[in-house]
């Protein structure tokens, strides 16, 4: 083959790749929503577990398909004020108010250890796939593009695979906040070049909205 005709091919192989991550959101979305859906009706609340299974791997294959090696890159050391981590750490006490309502929900066993668990491992693959993997696969869009849509398929995620079987999730609060989040992590990543303050940032989101206890709906009983 040509070394033009190669480069060609090439070329053709990086845009449809590229133009697929775009479009995965709603592969990842729509396959999250049909295991919630199923496993709902079998286990209830506890569905979602399956979805945390289902949705971990639909990130970790979509993010090697954006480029395996650029994922470790994206964790570099930032660069650019220390305002951005400022910024990071206030946005990752958003849900405090909520850790301080229900922060006895996490007492057993069998909650604290996974939502220390979720909380610790989740940022991580999210923050590669919904700010790393489509931030960079749409750089050549405008950037208040990016952001946007970015942060809208991140947040419409919550409501549509998480408020399944969790009543809390979905609230419109929740989808107006993690919007929110999802644009100031995308700037962040945008101004640092790292997703180093992001994930930080939504770890703390993670464990002070207590995740595991509000997937099985605890909060409603224990205000009943």
């Amino acid at each position: 083959m040509p070394t033009v005709k190669k480069a060609e091919y090439s070329a053709l192989q990086t845009q449809f790749r590229r133009r697929f991550i775009l479009w995965s959101p709603f592969i990842v979305i729509g396959l999250g929503h049909l295991t919630a859906q199923i496993a709902g009706l079998v286990i209830g609340a506890w569905a979602w577990l399956p979805l945390t299974i289902v949705f971990w791997t639909t990130l970790v294959v979509f993010t090697a398909l954006g480029g395996g090696q650029a994922a470790i890159r994206r964790l570099a050391k930032p660069h650019g004020s220390l305002g951005w981590l400022v910024l990071a750490v206030a946005v990752g006490f958003i849900p405090f108010i909520v850790f301080l309502q229900n922060w006895k929900l996490l007492a057993p066993l069998w909650i604290w250890l996974p939502w220390l668990l979720f909380a610790l491992i989740n940022p991580w693959l999210e923050e590669s796939y919904w700010r790393g993997v489509l931030l960079d696969a749409s750089k050549d869009w405008k950037g208040w593009k990016s952001i946007l849509y970015t942060s809208t398929v991140y947040a419409a995620s919550h409501p549509l695979m998480w408020g399944v079987n969790s009543f809390a999730n979905r609230e419109a609060i929740v989808f107006i906040s993690t919007f929110m989040m999802g644009v100031c992590w995308a700037i962040i990543y945008r101004r640092t070049g790292s997703l180093r303050y992001a994930v930080f940032s939504h770890i703390l989101v993670d464990l002070f909205n207590l995740s595991v206890a509000i997937f099985l709906n605890l909060n409603i009983v224990h205000t009943m």
